[in-house]
């Protein structure tokens, strides 16, 4: 499926642990016309144990914290019934169905490109200034 997408996240990683990943808005969804980022991370249990999925790239799904952008695992089939042959792609895959699912396709999205991790610069010079601005007591 060309709507998918996934990569080492670093070109060094040599356990294939930290995944960058991509999945285009199915069309005729509240996602479609967008590109969504999220990241897949395979802990030490993983292919045992499912990975941490977590999208990047703000999103309004019924498996998604909404706070966080974690994939909640009791509220995806493929993570509640892990089995250890799936593959990063089939995740992506099912990730991609849950958006065009009835739950889901209409769901009102966020703007475009808000992400979970993103800081804005008056944010960033907001923590600069208080920690300069803080006096030191003297005894």
């Amino acid at each position: 499926d060309t709507d998918i997408s996934y990569g080492l996240a670093k070109a060094d990683d040599t356990t294939f642990t930290d995944w960058a990943c991509t999945i285009l808005g199915p069309q005729g969804t509240a996602f479609d016309n967008r590109i969504y980022f999220l990241t897949i991370k395979c802990g030490e249990k993983y292919p045992m144990e499912p990975p941490l999925i977590k999208f990047t790239s703000k999103i309004n799904m019924n498996c998604v914290n909404k706070s966080n952008g974690l994939v909640e695992t009791a509220k995806l089939d493929i993570l509640k019934h892990w089995n250890h042959d799936y593959t990063l792609q089939n995740i992506l895959m099912a990730l991609k169905k849950e958006m065009e699912s009835s739950a889901n396709k209409k769901l009102p999205q966020p703007p475009d490109a808000v992400s979970y991790t993103h800081l804005t610069l008056p944010t960033i010079l907001l923590v600069q200034i208080s920690v300069v601005a803080v006096p030191l007591k003297k005894k």
